[in-house]
């Protein structure tokens, strides 16, 4: 597979996302998109659990494939002395996909259980989840600075990135002080960066 192939990975990881939290949900009585993490639905003992998590699985694949897919188009379209801000970016996307996917091996506490250790590392994945996915999000829109015909793409990564970086910031204030809100601002942030993944994977597929 070339590396436009790979690059629309990030499309199918978008869209596998939305149909596992959507279809996941709509599995689960009392569940909710507004009042519930996302994490929820594959939480410890959580039902379906077992249906859910290669679902989540294939999101997290499809967005290293799709970092992968970035690596090779910014070693083929930059000049050498281009392309070092942008390969950290995507390897820094490629090590967001990992810790993504080690979050399903260490879900998630129920919320108002004891601490486990199994929780905590779950905590810790998670956040480095989310730096790596603003960091990525951060070098990639500096490296559209220099591409011919993509600087639309620097303001587009970075109103996105500010996007994420607000509504994270009220998910993790939302979350401490366990908001009715918190599943709404959550969806926010993760969303602030499917759209940014969709959108460069439609355009940089097609170059």
């Amino acid at each position: 597979m070339d590396f436009r192939g790979l690059l629309v990975c990030g499309i199918f990881a978008a869209v596998a996302y939305v149909v596992a939290v959507i279809f996941g949900a709509g599995i689960r009585p009392g569940y909710s998109h507004i009042g519930n993490f996302v994490s929820e639905l594959i939480e410890t003992g959580a039902p379906n659990k077992g249906l859910l998590n290669p679902l989540f699985a294939i999101y997290n694949l499809l967005t290293g494939a799709f970092a992968v897919g970035l690596l090779i188009f910014i070693r083929v379209k930059s000049p050498p002395a281009a392309t070092d801000i942008g390969n950290n970016g995507a390897i820094v996307l490629i090590a967001e996909a990992i810790f993504g996917m080690l979050t399903i091996f260490f879900p998630q506490d129920v919320r108002g259980t004891p601490a486990t250790t199994t929780g905590k590392i779950h905590i810790i994945l998670a956040g480095l989840s989310s730096l790596t996915t603003m960091l990525a999000m951060l070098l990639l829109g500096l490296w559209f600075r220099g591409q011919p015909g993509m600087a639309s793409y620097v303001w587009y990564s970075f109103i996105s990135l500010g996007i994420v970086f607000i509504s994270g910031g009220l998910t993790a204030y939302t979350g401490a002080t366990n908001s009715p809100i918190l599943g709404l601002m959550e969806r926010i942030t993760i969303g602030g960066f499917l759209q940014w993944m969709l959108v460069l994977g439609v355009r940089l597929s097609n170059l």
